[in-house]
């Protein structure tokens, strides 16, 4: 491969990305599964309640399979009701996320969600979520949490069941398992919760015995994070039947977090991409972070790309870091690939307000709506607050204010305080803006060439066109 191509592969996709690209698949599920009895009384009681006659039914990549089989079903349990019924597949963001955008295309007045959701209150459409119901061997879960009893005894244990795992709920599972572990509270919990509005109930004991029936996901990647737990979590695969222990916030990870907080601080033009435009509060979110972004001198770029990938951040060359505005499952916390760090809004919140300086989290925050006025982890923002004299972890360099008034007034490269290895292949420590590019495509030549004489065009079609 020349040169040329290796420099043209970097910032555009292949002609078969879109073929290769991998769908969101997790573990595989029947039609029984996730069309049961309780399913279509479920959809039928909240149309006919409601009186929807526009109803998308929404599917995941690895439910397409059944939708037909779904929604011919559906349409002939509504055949008295003159009930409209139509299928969503290729979301716009991720497949959590009611897609509430497309949903307007057919000018549809409900959504029903199938699958993995984030129950992001939407903020235009009425929705109803159905989760597949995955068989799970209380007997087998039982057995594996024996071994648990010795650590969970008079200590609180938390046991969270994942979406395909729900219909289990329920008093005669939480008894099973007091008598398994025996600890000296229990709470069984649903993640996500059933109910839009309501969380995951707190707690400051660090004796926390976290338990999460379902497989190793983004959902439990989520919850880890957030909610605080005694160091390790313990996970129960309900299609294996294996027990395993992981610690989410290994010292790598933290390590590699603050990195990218970090970089984000040393930022001239951060990228805002919202990757949401049905979540509540995502607008207070756009606009927090440019306040907070103005007040340390930096600039802003509102991105709306769909789902990104490389090939698609990798057009803003003038960005130094990128900001994620999407739902709690949405969050990217290893973008090893992408060629300028991305961040979450909560370490955006960190790096930009000086309220964190010294704060360490108990757990992180995956909802942007927590850092919202109303939210229980908002801080207030005060431009006064920010230092004068702060000195980057990462280029040794000062930044803030008198990074702002040194550059105004001497030579920049007075600012170092550390010899940089001369390694990389751009910089944009100079805020590079489109007129700075050494190419900007086809020269317009605006001003310098005498106006063409309007003449008619060609009208038909190519084989024959009509005024041959």
């Amino acid at each position: 491969m020349t040169s040329s191509e290796t420099s043209a592969s970097a910032f555009s996709s292949s002609d078969t990305a879109a073929l290769e690209r991998q769908a969101e698949v997790e573990q595989p599920v029947t039609l029984q599964q996730i069309w049961n009895e309780n399913h279509r009384r479920s959809c039928v009681d909240w149309i006919r309640k409601s009186g929807y006659k526009r109803v998308c039914l929404q599917f995941p990549d690895d439910y397409l399979p059944h939708s037909n089989a779904i929604s011919v079903g559906l349409k002939e349990l509504l055949a008295p009701e003159d009930v409209k019924v139509f299928i969503l597949a290729d979301t716009t963001y991720g497949s959590c996320c009611v897609d509430e955008i497309a949903a307007a295309h057919v000018d549809a007045d409900s959504v029903i969600h199938f699958g993995n959701a984030c129950r992001s209150r939407a903020s235009r459409l009425p929705v109803l979520y159905l989760y597949p119901e995955l068989p799970l061997n209380v007997n087998v879960l039982l057995g594996k949490l024996v071994n648990l009893r010795a650590e969970s005894k008079d200590r609180q244990v938390c046991v969270y069941l994942d979406i395909g795992y729900q219909h289990v709920y329920g008093e005669q599972l939480k008894k099973q398992l007091s008598e398994a572990l025996e600890p000296k509270e229990l709470l069984l919990e649903l993640f996500p919760p059933i109910e839009a509005d309501s969380t995951t109930k707190e707690t400051t004991s660090l004796e926390r015995i976290s338990i999460f029936i379902g497989a190793d996901n983004q959902r439990f990647a989520n919850l880890s994070l957030t909610a605080p737990a005694a160091g390790q979590w313990h996970i129960y695969d309900g299609s294996s039947g294996s027990l395993s222990s992981k610690n989410p916030l290994t010292a790598q990870f933290i390590r590699r977090r603050y990195f990218h907080i970090e970089k984000c601080k040393d930022a001239q033009t951060l990228g805002l991409i919202v990757a949401t435009l049905s979540a509540e509060g995502y607008l207070d979110v756009v606009t927090r972070l440019q306040t907070m972004a103005k007040g340390r001198g930096i600039k802003t770029q509102l991105i709306s790309v769909g789902r990104i990938n490389p090939a698609k951040l990798a057009n803003f060359l003038e960005i130094d870091c990128f900001v994620l505005i999407g739902c709690p499952f949405n969050n990217m916390y290893d973008s090893k690939e992408y060629y300028k760090p991305i961040v979450s809004v909560f370490e955006a919140e960190m790096a930009l307000n000086p309220a964190w300086h010294m704060r360490y989290p108990e757990a992180y925050v995956t909802d942007f709506k927590q850092l919202l006025p109303e939210g229980r982890s908002f801080l207030p923002f005060d431009s006064a607050d920010i230092p004068e004299n702060d000195v980057s972890l990462v280029s040794g360099r000062l930044r803030g204010a008198v990074n702002d008034s040194l550059e105004t007034a001497g030579d920049p490269a007075s600012l170092a305080l550390a010899t940089q290895a001369k390694m990389a292949l751009m910089t944009t420590d100079t805020g590079l803006s489109f007129e700075d590019r050494t190419w900007q495509g086809l020269d317009p030549a605006l001003g310098q060439t005498a106006p063409a004489k309007l003449q008619q065009g060609l009208s038909g079609i190519p084989i024959n066109y009509a005024h041959q």
